[in-house]
């Protein structure tokens, strides 16, 4: 038995261990074997959930007044972050449960959660009537008024009138918006042509309101449809969040999507869908899927029934976009009809047999660089996240997808290899692990504590390396988890460079899934209950500090359009474990050929002296400067002269991102014969070659393996 299954049963154990709690859970499952009842379900949900979470939440808290109080807070944010519903007088209501949630959670008790979810819907119900007097009144943009539009800055509305003006400013704002876009393409196009058909401010007025009233009506459709099992999912979340921002509980459905971005890959058809003005319509095929190979389903088709097999077909009109998608979904092998209308106004059936459908997208992909100069060629690896298929033993996995990538740059004999883990979040710690351990021969990676404050050192001990060479690790602010281990560890062996933002996102906590089906005994009406993706232990570097908090500061700190905001990252978030320190463990640092120091100065006075380099701490200054600025103009001429002021500005940075470095990106010559044929995958690549030849970090990592050799 693995250690992560030992862990994972160990953990079950303890939960099981608990006693009476769950034997209310049991008599629950007894008493209601036949009959399916949400407010039972909720009730078991709540209660499984309470004592997942004191048994085996790395943050071992008392469920007492103070903890309620962060309950409090985090189910209040969550029911209305924007302060566009609730007043004063509902919170003064509301504030009265403070302090009484641990209790109603002992109890099963949902009085403030009925009573809160009573009172939402009905705040809601009203400002769609204030929205649409908004919406249907007359806009006077002469006048000097402002909005704010930063819910940190502003209270609950005092009484309705109050609110009712908040959304008729909202509204005023939503249009202000459009007319000045539209009028700026007006001008735009007098620019480019004398005959162009010019609308006047009145016609540009009238399609504003008309635009801004079709995507209001929309989000308000999508606020009434709110189903029941949301709003107990989103209380349920806040007291998940009071134990720390990453442990999250996962209804049925989002539990299944969250297996799919962990593995990538699921069980469907293979269409991007959307939904608009009540249909479900096709946004993207994805090339090799399903409905792909079938042929006959389309971009832009509206999808407006769904039928399994021989069953007669579902009415999918207005039906909110997750429910349509689980219903196309389904197992591999089965058929789903679907009846579509096409773009002429025709009616089709098209049926598609399912299958597994990859989002290759997920996994790592390799190109070789050569420097502009064309002295040095570089490998250079991609990896978006640390997946894993723990569902197949024979799925991918991104350890063992690297070790290929790495496996076709060594034949093409490059001078150094580059890990691109920019915007990473992280993922499988076991793939993290092995994916270390190809470029050590062996030691310890990461090591964890639980809550029980029992450390472990995770280590790599195959007594071997795929690859030795230079080793250039890229990151940025949102390098997260499974990121920030690799980093810390090549970093603190001394067998990387890295370079990136001035610190990763700085989340240093492992989470595991429980399913809730596997812990609450026998097959009954209510399941499937869902799970909860739990935080339970923290991780530390093999130096002995946490990454929680602090994250990994580069040995080369590269600017970018972020370097200035402030609000990014693990120390924004609310009740984020804190960071501390434990021993270190016993590791014998690298001795690399190069010498590093020089390596550091020489990119660092190539990013003093860069141009490009500037240009972005001067935009990524400007970005602050607007990030902050959240108060808005409600008169159309100022806005309007606001806006041309920030437009005037932005387009000194347009060619930020757009313009090539002077490198070349290209095949490997396994990637080149696998694609040799198929003019999709080989347009894909291509595209990908030319933003890799765009990316001024990716030219600075390039020339960092060229003083490295």
């Amino acid at each position: 038995m693995g250690y992560k299954q030992y862990k994972r049963e160990k953990i079950m154990k303890t939960i099981l261990k608990i006693g009476v709690p769950l034997l209310i859970v049991a008599g629950v499952t007894v008493a209601f074997k036949t009959k399916k009842n949400a407010d039972d379900r909720d009730r078991v949900v709540l209660q499984v959930t309470a004592q997942v979470l004191q048994t085996a939440h790395y943050n071992n808290v008392t469920l007492d007044d103070n903890f309620s109080s962060k309950i409090f807070d985090e189910y209040i944010e969550k029911l209305d972050y924007a302060k566009r519903y609730l007043l004063k007088s509902d919170m003064q209501e509301l504030e009265k449960y403070r302090y009484k949630i641990d209790d109603q959670i002992k109890l099963l008790n949902f009085e403030l959660y009925d009573k809160a979810t009573k009172l939402i819907k009905q705040r809601q119900a009203e400002a769609e009537t204030y929205y649409q007097q908004a919406i249907n009144g007359n806009f006077d943009f002469s006048v000097d008024e402002n909005f704010q539009t930063d819910p940190e800055k502003i209270d609950y509305a005092e009484n309705q009138e109050v609110l009712k003006d908040n959304w008729r400013k909202m509204v005023k704002l939503a249009v202000i918006e459009k007319i000045s876009d539209m009028m700026t393409q007006r001008e735009d196009a007098k620019k480019q042509s004398d005959t162009a058909t010019i609308k006047t401010d009145q016609e540009i007025t009238n399609e504003a309101i008309k635009k801004v009233k079709e995507n209001y009506d929309e989000w308000m459709k999508r606020v009434s449809q709110i189903k029941e099992k949301e709003w107990f999912s989103l209380y349920i979340n806040a007291i998940t969040a009071a134990y720390d921002p990453h442990t999250e509980y996962l209804p049925p459905a989002e539990k299944k999507n969250f297996d799919v971005q962990m593995s990538g890959k699921f069980e469907g058809i293979g269409a991007t869908l959307q939904s608009r003005n009540g249909q479900t319509k096709v946004v993207d095929i994805i090339p090799g899927s399903a409905c792909w190979r079938q042929g006959e389903l389309e971009v832009n088709d509206i999808i407006m029934k769904v039928g399994q097999g021989e069953d007669a077909p579902v009415d999918i009109a207005n039906m909110n976009l997750d429910d349509a998608v689980q219903l196309i979904r389904g197992k591999k092998g089965t058929t789903v009809k679907l009846t579509v209308k096409k773009l002429d106004g025709t009616i089709k059936i098209i049926p598609i047999v399912r299958d597994v459908v990859i989002i290759e997208e997920t996994y790592a992909k390799s190109s070789v660089i050569t420097s502009s100069d064309g002295k040095t060629k570089a490998g250079y690896i991609y990896l978006p996240k640390f997946y894993a298929d723990f569902n197949d033993r024979n799925g991918r996995f991104c350890s063992a997808d690297v070790k290929a990538e790495i496996a076709k740059l060594k034949a093409e004999n490059v001078a150094g290899i580059i890990l691109d883990l920019r915007n990473n979040g992280g993922g499988s710690l076991s793939d993290v692990v092995k994916m270390s351990g190809l470029f050590i021969p062996q030691g310890p990676i990461v090591q964890v504590r639980d809550r029980f404050q029992k450390e472990r050192t995770h280590e790599d001990t195959d007594n071997g390396t795929e690859y030795n060479g230079p080793l250039v690790i890229m990151v940025n602010h949102f390098s997260a988890s499974a990121s920030e281990i690799i980093a810390a560890a090549m970093q603190d062996y001394n067998r990387a460079i890295i370079i990136g933002s001035n610190q990763t996102y700085g989340k240093g906590t492992v989470q595991s899934v429980y399913d809730y089906d596997q812990l609450v005994n026998g097959n009954y009406a209510l399941k499937p209950l869902g799970a909860i993706k739990m935080t339970i232990q923290k991780f530390y570097r093999i130096s002995g500090g946490s990454t929680q908090l602090k994250g990994v500061t580069p040995d080369i700190i590269l600017p970018d359009n972020y370097s200035f905001i402030d609000k990014i990252g693990e120390k924004e978030t609310h009740n984020a474990l804190q960071w501390d320190m434990i021993e270190q463990a016993k590791f014998t640092p690298y001795k690399p050929q190069y010498n590093k120091n020089k390596v550091i100065a020489a990119s660092k006075k190539r990013i003093e002296n860069n141009t490009h380099f500037n240009e972005i701490t001067q935009n990524a200054q400007r970005l602050k400067k607007l990030n902050d600025d959240t108060y808005y103009s409600l008169n159309l001429q100022k806005y309007r002269e606001h806006q041309k002021l920030v437009s005037d500005e932005a387009k000194k940075y347009d060619k930020l991102g757009k313009e090539k470095t002077g490198t070349t990106a290209y095949f490997t010559d396994k990637d080149k014969k696998a694609v040799e044929g198929d003019t999709l995958k080989t347009k894909k690549f291509t595209r990908w070659f030319a933003d890799l030849e765009k990316d001024i970090y990716i030219n600075e990592a390039v020339n960092i393996i060229s003083d490295m050799q």
